[in-house]
């Protein structure tokens, strides 16, 4: 594949690029939904910028933890951010095709791959704040807040099932009239309208707030 043609220049400018990164978090905010316009501590945000403001002014999340206490929610966000510096090369010389189009081919591969790991964060900070509604609606009543109650004293913590022993539990409320000792009239209505989209957003609730 021909990118460029070959080059034979008298002075030219490069251009290599460089990641910053950057720490900034927020501790004990009440909503996962309003995380990303917050004001976030710390690093490159100064307690002025919100994590939209960064990602306005060029910044990608490379990584994010959340953790939870007291139905309160800390988040840490690293954020990276490429700049470009520019470099003189000297008079007449012979730049080599092939090396410029590997090093084009790479950053836009590193792009790409950068853009998904963006969208997969994305993807699964979305599905936790969802899978927080679902559970509040459906679940919290009888499990806790975080999962950690043995509804009516029989069952295992929402929290210690994995996603496999949710979905063959909710069959079997769904199936059964004899599963679930004598509250299998508390947990059928709930069970029939659980989809297992909607379980595996609880499961990755639930694993959020329980690390």
């Amino acid at each position: 594949m021909k990118l460029l043609a070959p080059l034979t220049i008298t002075l030219f400018a490069t251009t290599a690029l460089f990641s910053q990164t950057t720490m900034c978090f927020k501790e004990n905010h009440n909503s996962m939904s309003t995380i990303e316009a917050t004001k976030l501590d710390g690093g490159e945000c100064k307690s002025t910028y919100t994590l939209n403001d960064m990602k306005a002014k060029g910044w990608s999340v490379d990584d994010i933890k959340i953790t939870t206490k007291d139905s309160k929610y800390s988040f840490i966000y690293i954020l990276k951010k490429g700049t470009t510096t520019t470099t003189l090369v000297a008079a007449n010389a012979n730049l080599n095709q092939k090396d410029l189009e590997d090093k084009i081919l790479k950053r836009l591969e590193d792009k790409k791959v950068q853009e998904e790991k963006e969208l997969k964060i994305e993807k699964i900070l979305k599905s936790k704040i969802e899978g927080k509604e679902i559970y509040i609606n459906k679940c919290q009543s009888c499990h806790g807040d975080k999962g950690e109650i043995s509804a009516y004293n029989v069952a295992k913590p929402l929290k210690d099932l994995s996603l496999d022993d949710m979905e063959h539990a909710i069959g079997q409320y769904t199936n059964r009239s004899d599963y679930g000792y004598d509250y299998n009239m508390v947990m059928k209505p709930i069970a029939a309208n659980t989809t297992k989209a909607q379980l595996a957003k609880i499961k990755d609730y639930l694993d959020s707030v329980n690390k």
